[in-house]
């Protein structure tokens, strides 16, 4: 399930990234707008509420360090689901 996420286009979450100034291959946890996108890509895949989905992703935010590499991340919070 990670890989189907992962594998979807994410030009628009880069793009966003890159005018920030900062690396798309890295999620930030502080970034409101990041979870957001986050919640609304697994959303596709999965019958999770939103609120599962955020529980989730501040689990992996908490145990997974900062750099957050996507893949990584990514993983982790479909593991807690």
């Amino acid at each position: 399930m990670p890989q189907r996420i992962l594998n979807e286009d994410w030009e628009d979450y880069d793009n966003r990234k890159i005018r920030d100034g900062r690396d798309g291959r890295f999620f930030s946890c502080e970034e409101k707008w990041e979870v957001d996108y986050l919640v609304a890509k697994i959303k596709k895949h999965k019958s999770n509420s939103d609120q599962e989905i955020r529980n989730a992703i501040d689990a992996c935010c908490k145990t997974v360090p900062a750099p957050r590499p996507r893949k990584q991340f990514v993983e982790c919070v479909m593991s807690k689901l």
